[in-house]
């Protein structure tokens, strides 16, 4: 029977081997350029009036400013996808360690990520549902939060979601 010294001091060796790997993969993530499909938009060509006329282009899209979002629906979003946004870390360990392990099972994945997280996956990542792509994500969502203001990742999230009815963003919805 080993000695509670000796258990102490592996159980604390391992600990701080995994945070010394944590923080080293951590530190060497860079967020990358957003990839295409996350920056393309519709044309839209409107009358002399002001009013739409038709929209042209691959993707439903139109980005706006966080500012021309209604409270109103910004309130609703943050409520229905992730009510601590502004003041988590970007992630949700048991939302990631539960996708993880419904993708190892070959399982329906599952949502439970936060805003953070789905912002990055929209607009750095792919839709890829693979343990690699979580665990990309997951240090992409701590460096982004960590770098960029809450306001600003909440603006890409309504600007690169998809809303249904092939509606990408806020303003096409």
């Amino acid at each position: 029977m080993p000695s509670w010294k000796l258990t102490s001091g592996l159980f604390l060796l391992f600990v701080g081997s995994l945070a010394g790997l944590l923080g080293t993969v951590y530190v060497q993530v860079q967020i990358p350029d957003p990839h295409d499909s996350a920056r393309r938009q519709a044309t839209v060509y409107y009358w002399a009036d002001g009013s739409r006329m038709v929209s042209v282009g691959d993707v439903n899209r139109q980005d706006v400013k966080l500012s021309q979002v209604p409270d109103s629906v910004q309130r609703a979003v943050i409520a229905a996808e992730n009510a601590d946004f502004y003041r988590d870390s970007g992630v949700s360990v048991t939302g990631i360690g539960r996708a993880a392990v419904n993708i190892v099972k070959g399982e329906e994945t599952q949502g439970g990520s936060t805003i953070t997280q789905q912002y990055v996956k929209n607009t750095y990542l792919s839709q890829d549902q693979t343990v690699e792509r979580k665990i990309k994500e997951l240090f992409l969502s701590l460096k982004v939060s960590n770098q960029r203001p809450k306001t600003e990742i909440f603006e890409g999230y309504l600007n690169t979601s998809w809303f249904g009815r092939d509606a990408y963003g806020v303003q096409a919805a």
